[in-house]
């Protein structure tokens, strides 16, 4: 068998080699993937909880226990696979088939998905793997006993290389044309091992699924992957294998600081890149480098769907991001790509039934081409908690507000640089959005870049404040050389956003339009806007440009564009895909608008959002902590963010004024209100808010907020 088997590989090999060379000229293919590991039939059982230690549960009357539905980590990923390439690129699977009935079965799924199993052993006396799934329909939850089967028993030709098992050769040839390989844990190491081993040496990029048998990896095979990629549990578990005390990853604050922490652990010993899975609230890649880290939130499921089974979205993660790797996609495009295509698995019951197909993927991801930056990167050491638990965004507070109190601060407070200095002593800040040019008179951008480093903080965005030599305007000043150096100082600002690693520019002009009737004229105020904005969002495609509306000022009593209306229709006839809005709460609520519908109205234009709360007295911007004077409404605002298509993709930045209060304190506090108001909007789907509006139902939403807010 073993001699007819690397003959087998020989001939394999040779006619690749002869059809490579033959189709060489004007192809242009990426390499196809291949899966390596486990199928079961899977049973699921229906129940309303999980026993507890010596109790029987009956499956409620009326539900229907489903038999041999297709599984198993290695099926999930091959057939997700398949159907996210949509044929453009080859899926081969390596497994087991056992001696039953369900073989048929499985292989069916498979090929019926376009998977090539033409390299599959059948066990002559081993069943296949069993899977024996809990799904408590309330909430989608599973757990689940898995019998391995044919997974475990059928490999023991891969035990070692030898002249009755298996050959470098013949791994070889499983690996021609392939672009990555995916391995799960629920077959043996030493399968897992050997074809990480040739893959490596090939130059086949190796992601290492750490879902499967809870068993210790050894540093070799961590070494050899080019992903690792576990859930947050399961990362724990490794962590602990490996010898690691996990006390000393402890963050008080938690989250992805946490998270982070872990990895750096398993990257102690070996490993490369760590890509965590935290199911509903999204993933965290820690690259090989150590420094740069992503967070992906997790996709928002379409208004019409709901969680239903849960089984299968992490292997369609997982083979969603392959795909996404193996197509060239950047890693933020990979992480939402797959994040999108786990929202969707958990809609329908099933692990292989649940797997979307691509146009239905690419319907959430929104433009499968991605742009930059829409993942959010936060620098090494976590000074970013997020609360990836709970609210997947990073924070930013107004950095002027570091100049406040200065007798609760022991250092001095002279420059930026001080400024910033105090910002990074706030619990939970990821970020610093930089006033331009103000805060860029006394050091260049490389210096500012590297001060952030220091505290541990990246830069969020870039923000416009023109100087009062344009208090007649800006981009709207009635002398056209002016205009044209308002218009410079922009893209000047666009290139420090560049310089600092960051990708937005906040415009909010103070001077940009009028205070008497005829004073200006309207339409000639609106086109010049439209033009200067065209203008750097053309010299700068890769910059954001957001502007920042506000409705009145001291320094203009009416703004050429006074609202959230106006606004969007500006981005309109400015027609750029980089140039969207930032929202202020408190200018909305000076506006006389509801901020929740505000930011509905805006979607996946909207850019930036600033937090805070007033008293909506005329013309008053108090700049209060968020949710402090108007909380229904904080509530609703942040609601309508977990709500847009595609999700939020900006950082969540407190604009606020803490003359009276401790800014460090007082920023601190806001984060934790966010958090607060993230996890109660949370639950409101779940508790009916969406068949209460559909009814107009006031006093039901009402009661819904009183119990999600005193949570």
């Amino acid at each position: 068998m073993a001699a007819t088997r690397t003959l087998f590989a020989f001939l394999i090999v040779i006619l690749r080699t002869l059809t490579a060379f033959a189709s060489a000229e004007g192809t242009d293919n990426i390499g196809g993937i291949l899966v390596v590991g486990s199928l079961n039939a899977d049973t699921f059982l229906p129940v309303t909880r999980l026993p507890v230690e010596g109790e029987n549960l009956t499956v409620p009357p009326g539900r229907a226990v489903e038999i041999d539905v297709p599984g198993g980590k290695g099926c999930n990923q091959a057939v997700a696979c398949a159907r996210l390439c949509a044929g453009a690129n080859p899926v081969s699977f390596l497994g087991q088939f056992g001696n039953d009935a369900a073989a048929t079965t499985l292989r069916k799924a498979l090929t019926d998905a376009g998977v090539d199993v033409s390299q599959c052993g059948t066990c002559a006396d081993v069943p296949s793997g069993r899977g024996y799934v809990f799904l408590q329909e309330e909430s989608g939850k599973v757990s689940a006993v898995v019998v391995g089967g044919s997974n475990v028993e059928g490999w023991s030709d891969w035990k070692q290389e030898s002249d009755t098992g298996i050959t470098t050769e013949y791994i070889d040839s499983l690996l021609q044309d392939k672009s990555c390989v995916l391995l799960q844990r629920e077959i043996p190491e030493y399968v897992n091992y050997a074809i990480a081993k040739r893959a490596s040496a090939l130059g086949v990029t190796i992601l290492q699924d750490m879902g499967g048998e809870d068993r210790p990896m050894d540093e070799d095979m961590l070494r050899l992957c080019d992903y690792v990629i576990p859930n947050a549990s399961e990362l724990h578990r490794l962590c602990a294998t490996l010898g690691e005390d996990l006390s000393t990853a402890y963050n008080r604050d938690g989250g992805t600081a946490h998270i982070v922490n872990c990895a750096h652990l398993l990257q102690k010993h070996g490993a490369n890149n760590v890509l965590v899975t935290l199911g509903a609230s999204g993933s965290v890649l820690v690259d090989k480098d150590g420094k740069t880290i992503t967070v992906q939130p997790s996709c928002q499921l379409p208004s019409q769907s709901s969680v239903i089974d849960e089984t299968g979205a992490g292997d369609c993660f997982r083979a969603a991001f392959a795909v996404a790797h193996t197509e060239g996609k950047s890693i933020h495009e990979a992480m939402r790509f797959a994040s999108a295509a786990g929202a969707l698995a958990v809609t329908k019951k099933g692990a292989v039934p649940s797997i979307p197909d691509r146009q239905v993927v690419e319907d959430l991801f929104g433009d499968s081409s991605g742009s930059a930056g829409e993942a959010v990167s936060v620098p090494r050491g976590g000074a970013n908690d997020g609360d990836i638990d709970k609210c997947p965004h990073i924070f930013g507070s107004r950095l002027n507000s570091m100049k406040d109190r200065p007798e609760l601060w022991p250092g001095p407070l002279n420059d930026v640089r001080d400024w910033v200095q105090r910002q990074g002593k706030i619990r939970g800040l990821g970020c610093v959005d930089f006033n331009y040019p103000q805060h860029f008179h006394t050091w260049t951008n490389a210096e500012a870049k590297a001060a952030l480093d220091e505290v541990g903080l990246i830069a969020g965005a870039v923000c416009l404040r023109y100087p009062t030599k344009f208090a007649r305007g800006a981009m709207n000043h009635p002398d056209p050389v002016l205009r044209r150096e308002a218009v410079k100082l922009t893209m000047q600002a666009a290139q420090v956003a560049r310089d600092l690693g960051c990708n937005e520019v906040v415009v909010w002009s103070a001077y940009d339009g009028y205070d008497y009737p005829f004073q200006v004229s309207y339409n000639d105020k609106w086109q010049q806007l439209v033009e200067a904005f065209q203008e750097c969002c053309d010299a700068y495609p890769d910059i954001k440009f957001s502007l920042e509306f506000k409705p009145t000022d001291e320094n203009t009593r009416f703004f050429t564009v006074p609202s959230t209306g106006a606004a969007l229709l500006l981005v309109k006839d400015i027609d750029r895909p980089n140039m969207g809005l930032t929202l202020d709460v408190g200018h909305m609520l000076m506006a006389g608008e509801s901020p929740g519908q505000s930011i509905a109205m805006v979607g996946d234009k909207l850019f930036g959002i600033q937090l805070n709360d007033g008293y909506t007295r005329l013309a008053a911007e108090d700049g209060m902590m968020f949710g402090s004077i108007h909380p229904s409404q904080a509530l609703e605002a942040i609601y309508q963010l977990q709500q847009i298509k595609g999700g939020f993709k900006g950082h969540f930045y407190f604009d606020t004024f803490p003359q009276r209060t401790d800014p460090i304190k007082e920023a601190e506090f806001n984060i934790q209100q966010v958090k607060r108001f993230w996890r109660a909007a949370k639950k409101m789907n779940g508790m009916g808010i969406r068949k209460v509006m559909d009814e107009h139902d006031a006093i039901k939403a009402l009661s819904i907020i009183e119990e999600v807010l005193r949570q």
